[in-house]
């Protein structure tokens, strides 16, 4: 006969009573929540809650080609996110909050990965003028 298989919760019993209330603390104050970045490089928007709306190409250095694909996401309480992709690589995201957000800048920004090393280790206001990094020209 096989042993009987029941699948259980990772977490011992002592540790789940703590999990459960921090986890809802997290989502209902996070709104668009930020995902640590690695390496000690700034946060890059966590896409949880958010669906994709509009895909367009778009010019990010100014020379008037349009080389950059842009990903646009919302949620449901009006965070938009979009990402920011060029020669395949993606090299920037940006964060706006809704109305819940205000102007908390952690909550409206933008990251950008200045050399192409997959860390995100520039950070801009949403009115702050950046463009597609050097090592993707």
């Amino acid at each position: 006969m096989a042993p009987e298989y029941r699948h259980r919760n990772s977490l011992a019993p002592r540790r789940q009573a703590a999990f459960w209330p921090a986890l809802a603390v997290l989502i209902l104050a996070g709104g668009a929540g930020i995902a640590a970045a690695q390496g000690g490089a700034h946060r890059v928007p966590d896409l949880a809650g958010f669906l994709l709306y509009a895909e367009e190409e778009a010019d990010g250095d100014g020379d008037g080609t349009k080389e950059t694909h842009i990903v646009r996401y919302r949620n449901s309480v009006g965070d938009s996110v979009f990402s920011m992709t060029t020669k395949g690589r993606l090299w920037a995201w940006s964060l706006e909050s809704g109305p819940a957000g205000g102007t908390d800048p952690s909550r409206n920004y933008v990251v950008r990965d200045s050399d192409c090393d997959g860390a995100f280790d520039e950070l801009y206001g949403l009115s702050d003028q950046f463009h597609v990094p050097d090592c993707l020209k």
